[in-house]
Parts: structure tokens; C-alpha cells; sequence
């Protein structure tokens, strides 16, 4: 029983990734659930608009609670963003054939997002919030939808009145990243608001924001100490071990050769999700991801053939791994996280501007060279502008 349970009085926090646009995609989540297994996933917000999508969404946007049901370790929670229950109704009936409730997007910051009045806009006026909510619960019923918000618009004194508008509705559940839509991803998340939601709600309340580590986790939960679920998004990117470590309360270690073999195996999925859905299909419903790798690098090792076996009809080595720049592209963005909480070594910006996998892998190799075989996965806070937007004030190598 690991120290954060005991801390606990015994109770297991369920552990979710969060969505991430552009990042959370079908082959994201099952690479994350055979690196370290969290409870449950959300999908990124798919935007619904009055003409899109019109008959049914694409087959891989929630595919774990239909073709691919009972075959991944995690739950998956769809999620939707629009600004009209009317067009959210759409698409959420044919999604709930197969969940217990759709998540709908009222956090969103992205000013394109908020200028349609979807997302964090749908803050902005707390009338019509309060309308939006309400056509939703008419529409959908009681219980049948989830919605993750901020904790106001422009300011943090928006929240008790956008609380007490929330608490009052027969929802699944809120999910609170506390930050507000002008903080965007910078400063630091209010815990005490989401505190204040526990206390305030009746249905079930998830905390989301600066989780990057078992101390942090620990200490929010003292904060707020009647919640039951997470999500972790930016934390989860740049250290995808980080369920591991949330659950042992102890910072993961991996070996240089499990570094490359798990983003060997995140660039072939990538590449099947692309190219062959149907055989990643086959794959899932055949077990291939209900067993964790987590840091054993035979388990790696051994997804990795299986994977490239598929793709290619044989297992190639991953130097000889041949990706589309869509996929590549994606490797890269993960890597660019993840390499914060490798040590400053790993931040030389020469792996990131490599064009090719096996250039990609050299460069890794290289740097390794002058590092520890044993890499220790740890919050280096000189690094946290990644995530932020902000400028790197110097902190990467040139």
C-alpha cells in the first residue's frame, strides 16, 4: 500500500488522462494504457457545429466504447464541444448508446474557440451558461452528460455564482481545471475552488491542474480532500510513466533502450491509426493492449515486433522505421515534453529538429552517451515554459 493511499484513509484515486486536442487520439490513449495505465481517458473535444459532423463521427473517435468495448484496461468519456444543446443532441444519442454520459467542453481558452462562443466562452455571460445547461439536461436527461470547466471567465470571483449554477443541475459529474480562460496554462491552479466544489456539488467532482508528480498530487489532495478522481494532461506529456509513480508514490525510473523502444512503438501506432485502423482494430480486440509494459523493456520489445509485424509484414529495426511527417510529427510533440523531465541533457534542441526516425533515435543514442543508462523521470520546474507558452528565458540549449 503505497504512502499517498495510506495518506488517503485507504481510498483509491482514479487516475484519468485528460483531453488534449490534436494529442489524446485512439493510438495516444492505448499507448498511454500500455505505458502506465490510467483508469480511464477522455477523447479531445470533437467540435460539433449546426452542418458538422451531420449523420455519425469517425469510427476512431470513440471507438473503445463501440467496436473496441471491453477490450482496453481504461474507460473511455467522449467529449464533445458546440454552443448548441440542439447540435449537441445530434451527436451525444448515438454516443450514448454505448457510454453511461458525454463530457461537453465549457473550458476551452483558444481564442478561435471562444470567439464562437463554445468552450471557456460559454463562461463569459453566466445567463447563458445557465440557458446552455439547461437546454442540455432537456435534451440529454438527467445524468446523461459530464461537463469540464474553468473556474470563470476573466477572474476567479466569477466561480461561486458559476458554482452555484453548476451544482444545481442533475449532471454525471464537473470536472474543474481551475484556472480561468484569461489565465490560460500559466500560473497555478486553485485547489481550493475545487475544494469548494466537493462541498458544494452533489454528484461527483474531478480536480484537474498542475498534477507533475506523487508530491503534488499529495499535496492538492490535502487541499481538497473529499476528491475521488483526476485527470492529468500536460503532467501525463511530459512524463508518461506518471501514473506509475502517482500510484507507487515513487519517481519512475526507465532505461534508455525502454525510452526508445515506447516511442518506437507511439510512431507505429500513429502509423496504423493512419494507414491500417482496421488491423489496429484486430490488434486491440486480440488483447495486444490489456497488459501493461509500464518500465519492463522485454514487454516493449516484444509490443514492438507485434506492432511492426502488422504494419509492415515484418518486424524492422526501429532505425529503419519509415514515418509520414504526420506521424513523425507526433512522435516530436511528444518528445518535446517529455524530454523536460529527462535532464538538461536531453533538452538539446538537435533531437527535436532531426527530420527522419532513425536520425531522431541517433540523436537520442548520442546524448545518451553522456548520461546515466538509468534515466530518472523528475519534474525539472526551469522547463515548465514548455507547457505554458511562455518564452524558455534562455533554459534550452542552443
Amino acid at each position: 500500500m503505497s504512502e499517498l493511499k495510506n495518506k488517503k484513509n485507504q481510498r483509491d484515486i482514479q487516475l484519468g488522462l485528460a483531453p488534449m486536442e490534436g494529442v489524446t487520439c485512439l493510438a495516444t490513449r492505448l499507448w498511454f494504457s500500455v505505458t502506465s495505465t490510467p483508469d480511464f481517458a477522455m477523447t479531445p473535444f470533437l467540435r460539433v457545429t449546426r452542418d458538422y459532423p451531420w449523420k455519425r463521427v469517425a469510427s476512431t473517435y470513440a471507438a473503445e466504447i463501440f467496436d473496441l468495448k471491453d477490450f482496453t484496461s481504461y474507460r473511455l468519456i467522449p467529449q464533445l464541444m458546440g454552443n448548441s444543446p440542439e447540435d449537441l443532441e445530434r451527436i451525444a444519442l448515438p454516443l450514448l448508446q454505448g457510454t453511461s454520459f458525454v463530457d461537453v467542453n465549457c473550458g476551452c481558452p483558444s481564442p478561435k474557440v471562444v470567439g464562437s462562443h463554445a468552450g471557456s466562452g460559454l463562461l463569459e455571460k453566466q445567463d447563458v451558461f445557465e440557458s446552455f445547461l439547461e437546454g442540455l439536461e432537456e435534451r440529454l436527461g438527467h445524468g446523461q452528460f459530464s461537463i469540464k470547466m474553468r473556474s470563470g471567465f476573466l477572474s476567479h470571483e466569477e466561480f461561486p455564482q458559476l458554482l452555484k449554477i453548476v451544482s444545481k443541475k442533475n449532471i454525471a459529474q464537473l470536472t474543474l481545471h481551475a484556472r480561468t480562460r484569461k489565465d490560460r496554462y500559466t500560473g497555478h491552479a486553485k485547489w481550493d475552488l475545487i475544494d469548494l466544489a466537493t462541498l458544494s456539488c452533489p454528484f461527483p467532482v474531478v480536480g484537474s491542474g498542475d498534477i507533475i508528480n506523487a508530491e503534488s498530487l499529495a499535496q492538492f489532495l490535502r487541499i481538497a480532500p473529499k476528491i475521488d478522481k483526476v485527470i492529468i494532461g500536460r503532467g501525463a506529456l511530459r512524463n508518461p510513466w506518471i501514473f506509475n509513480e502517482l500510484r507507487s508514490n515513487k519517481a519512475v525510473e526507465i532505461t534508455v533502450s525502454t525510452l526508445l523502444l515506447s516511442l518506437s512503438c507511439y510512431a507505429v501506432l500513429q502509423e496504423l491509426l493512419a494507414r491500417e485502423p482496421l488491423k489496429l482494430f484486430a490488434l486491440v480486440k486480440a488483447g495486444l493492449f490489456l497488459e501493461a509494459c509500464e518500465t519492463d523493456e522485454n514487454k516493449w520489445e516484444k509490443l514492438y515486433h507485434k506492432l511492426t509485424e502488422t504494419l509492415y509484414g515484418q518486424s524492422v529495426p526501429p532505425s529503419s522505421l519509415q514515418l509520414d511527417r504526420a506521424s513523425f510529427a507526433r512522435v516530436k510533440m511528444i518528445w518535446n515534453s517529455l524530454r523536460s523531465s529527462l535532464g538538461s541533457a536531453f533538452m538539446n534542441p538537435l533531437i527535436l529538429r532531426t527530420s527522419s526516425f532513425s536520425d531522431f533515435e541517433k540523436e537520442i543514442l548520442n546524448t545518451a552517451k553522456v548520461s546515466s543508462s538509468q534515466l530518472l523521470l523528475n519534474h525539472n520546474p526551469q522547463y515548465d515554459w514548455i507547457y505554458s507558452g511562455a518564452k524558455s528565458n534562455g533554459n534550452e540549449p542552443t
